[in-house]
């Protein structure tokens, strides 16, 4: 490989930097806006339903029964050697341990509130999301370095 062709890769590679750069901010400010309409829905419903209806007394404690996450994350090897993050999304189950935690604060919650879960559930997808893109960013980022590494030896 020439050093013309390793110059044409590293701009094609800094374009992809850009690229991805512009995907992670984009993805962050969706995390930080989901958050904050998540936090803005729960404080909608404190203030109808009162401050005891919707606080921490509802969580469970360690004397509680156990349960599983409806929400978790695996780590998965690609084939160019990065870790993916995968979101798994299991259903409400009783019987297998999947409990829906907005069913702590009642049986009739407000819709402001499962407005905030969905927000911060669409939180968590972005996360995974955003750590994704980041993955890319430093592998193409160590790619960049690698090629000015070379061309600088030439």
């Amino acid at each position: 490989m020439d050093t013309i062709d390793r110059n044409e890769l590293v701009d094609k590679l800094t374009i992809e930097m850009l690229d991805l750069i512009e995907q992670q901010v984009k993805c962050k400010m969706n995390i930080s806006n989901l958050i904050a309409q998540g936090q803005i829905q729960i404080a909608k419903t404190r203030y109808t339903q009162g401050t005891r209806t919707v606080s921490t007394s509802q969580l469970p404690t360690e004397n509680s029964q156990e349960f599983k996450a409806l929400r978790t994350v695996d780590r998965v090897n690609n084939d160019v050697g990065d870790v993916q993050l995968n979101l798994n999304v299991e259903t409400v189950n009783k019987d297998d341990g999947y409990v829906d935690p907005i069913k702590w604060f009642g049986i009739l919650v407000p819709q402001s509130l499962q407005l905030a879960r969905d927000a911060f559930q669409k939180s968590i997808e972005y996360s995974c999301e955003s750590a994704n893109i980041q993955s890319s960013l430093w592998r193409t980022m160590s790619n960049i370095l690698l090629l000015k590494k070379q061309i600088s030896l030439d």
